[in-house]
């Protein structure tokens, strides 16, 4: 998995501690990459470290979150 990408996850984690569930951590995804909060990425520039949005296949998203979570102990 991308460095940039497992970052970016682990900074929204932080950022949106309540956020637990899959919806609620993709919609802070979301709202981070639209204000580009983290190192001014939005969503073209994640999309190029291999972060989707779309959601006709979101298994690799869920991958991601997954150890996104494991690495910040949220697991």
């Amino acid at each position: 998995m991308n460095r940039i990408a497992l970052e970016f996850v682990r900074y929204v984690l932080e950022q949106n501690p309540k956020a637990a569930d899959f919806v609620a951590i993709y919609d802070a995804m979301s709202r981070a990459a639209c204000a580009r909060s983290f190192h001014n990425l939005g969503h073209e520039e994640l999309a190029l470290a291999g972060i989707s949005f779309s959601l006709l296949d979101t298994s690799k998203l869920e991958d991601l979150i997954s150890q996104a979570q494991n690495l910040n102990g949220l697991k």
